[in-house]
C-alpha cells in the first residue's frame, strides 16, 4: 500500500527559520544592543543632552533602535 506525502504541512515550516539561524540573530540583535548602549554611555552628560538624551533614557534609547521594527 502506498501513502501519499503532503507537502504543503512541511511548506509552512519552510518559512521559519531554523532554531539556530533564530539563536544566531538574536544573539546578533543582542550584540547590536550592548554596542549602542555602550557608545551612548560612554558620551558625556553635555554631549548626550546636545543630542536630547539624558542618562536615563540610554538604555530605552539603545533597545529601540535595536529591537523596534
Amino acid at each position: 500500500m502506498a501513502h501519499a506525502i503532503n507537502l504543503n504541512t512541511y511548506a509552512d515550516f519552510a518559512d521559519q527559520p531554523g532554531i539556530f539561524a533564530r539563536l544566531r540573530q538574536r544573539f546578533a540583535e543582542y550584540r547590536a544592543y550592548l554596542a549602542t548602549y555602550d557608545e551612548l554611555n560612554a558620551l558625556n552628560d553635555r554631549e548626550l543632552a546636545d543630542i536630547g538624551l539624558s542618562r536615563l533614557n540610554v538604555r530605552d534609547v539603545a533597545r529601540e533602535a535595536v529591537y523596534a521594527k
